[in-house]
């Protein structure tokens, strides 16, 4: 009996590396058919039930992994500030006359709710002090590149969130001949310098002017109907400012004094508060890869870990506080955000391969999508029930890192980047399909 056991163990083993043969093989000749140099692509896979590398190349060598560095961030961030945490920002009031409004950074704020917030502000209100000590005054990241500051996927974020920060502009067709109309509903000031015409087709380019002043917008292109644009805030503290003393008027509280910043005192009486939830952000960043909120979540654990204000420095050091717990060597590594936009984040496939292993059963990986949700909204549809996985997509790079069910119903952790200068976009997104599609029918 004991001989048919170790026997039918040993045609397991065998099979198994068989199997993991046939996927190195077939991995090689899909990327060797890329045209992609293989120093440009990393690749691990693990067995998701004991660790194991299956199948690696080049999973020591330090690459960009763009957005997929969400899923290490965000699990740490969450385990940190704990699943029921809420972004609160709240109304207080001190003494008959003085308010003061505690930001919580909350990504999710927006003008409606800040005007909600300060119907609770009485008639007669001499100040409205603000305490935004929740985080640091670096409103951008370390790494992120200056040209981008037009890109409403990166916009600047801290204490002062509110509208994604980003400020709609409405673009509206003139008579014939005539330059189109600008509205700006938010009243943030910005000098226009508008060369948009009428025409039957609708095209527009935006760049901001900073020789001239920081809210010097030029405006290129036609339109052919009632056209939204978004703008990133160039000073979000200011554009919060304004959109609050808008809401305090509509509100018929009209200030005689200016917004100053203030330490909440223990004295203070909540009036009112906006809350919105974590696992809403969660979601968000990871099927959707929203870079603000990464960010933000980032820094509050960071703040939350060091009990005091949030920075980008206090959230890696939460993060590699989080890995040592784990026996995670995150000295391999380099983190200097939360979302994966700055070009100085370094991963290895491996470490994130094993990452995803030792983190299996953390609540937050039930917010990866599968294909058909967030960025997965158009790949790998055939195999939507066994897969769950983050991308990530910068200039130049591509990624994928997630959990794989393969046809024979065998589980594994993956990671695959790509900083390769040569294939398209398109065509990293395809080899990434193609290895995963071998790892489904082969392991």
């Amino acid at each position: 009996m004991k001989k048919i056991i170790i026997l039918f163990f040993a045609l397991i083993l065998f099979s198994q590396c068989i199997q993991a043969k046939s996927v190195k093989s077939e991995v090689l000749h899909i990327i060797n058919d890329s045209g992609i140099k293989k120093d440009s692509i990393a690749v691990s896979i693990r067995n998701a039930k004991d660790g194991k590398t299956v199948y690696s190349l080049n999973d020591s060598i330090m690459m960009n992994p763009a957005s997929v560095q969400k899923v290490l961030t965000m699990t740490a961030a969450e385990q940190t500030l704990g699943q029921g945490y809420k972004f609160s920002t709240e109304l207080y009031s001190e003494g008959e006359n003085n308010y003061l409004i505690k930001l919580s950074g909350d990504p999710y704020l927006r003008y409606s709710e800040l005007k909600a917030l300060t119907k609770s502000v009485k008639l007669g209100a001499e100040n409205v002090f603000i305490d935004d000590n929740i985080l640091d005054k670096k409103y951008w990241g370390e790494g992120w590149q200056w040209d981008d500051d037009m890109n409403t996927l990166m916009p600047k974020f801290g204490a002062y969130n509110l509208d994604k920060n980003l400020i709609k502009l409405q673009i509206l067709p003139s008579e014939k001949g005539k330059f189109a109309t600008i509205v700006n509903p938010s009243k943030y000031p910005f000098v226009f310098m508008n060369n948009i015409k009428n025409s039957d087709k609708t095209s527009v380019d935006i760049t901001r002017e900073p020789s001239i002043s920081d809210n010097t917008l030029i405006l290129n292109g036609t339109v052919s109907r009632q056209t939204t644009v978004y703008i990133p805030s160039e000073n979000i503290k200011r554009y919060f400012e304004i959109q609050l003393t808008r809401a305090l008027g509509e509100n018929k509280i009209y200030l005689k004094n200016p917004f100053v910043v203030k330490t909440k005192s223990k004295n203070d009486k909540l009036e009112n508060k906006i809350e919105h939830e974590l696992s809403y952000a969660m979601s968000d960043i990871l099927k959707n890869s929203n870079n603000m909120a990464a960010e933000t979540v980032f820094k509050l654990a960071g703040g939350k870990f060091i009990n005091g204000v949030g920075t980008d420095t206090s959230g890696i050091d939460m993060f590699n506080d989080f890995c040592a717990k784990q026996n995670l060597d995150s000295s391999t590594i380099r983190i200097t955000d939360g979302s994966g936009v700055s070009k100085n984040n370094l991963l290895t496939a491996g470490f994130v391969s094993e990452f995803l292993y030792k983190n299996k059963n953390s609540h937050a990986m039930q917010y990866l999508p599968c294909p058909g949700e967030g960025t997965l909204a158009q790949r790998l549809l055939p195999i939507k029930n066994n897969l769950r996985a983050k991308t990530g997509t910068l200039s130049n790079i591509s990624s994928i890192a997630g959990f794989i069910t393969s046809k024979s119903g065998h589980e594994y952790t993956f990671c695959i980047l790509q900083n390769d200068v040569k294939l398209s976009p398109s065509d990293k997104k395809m080899l990434e399909d193609y290895i995963l599609r071998e790892i489904y029918l082969k392991l």
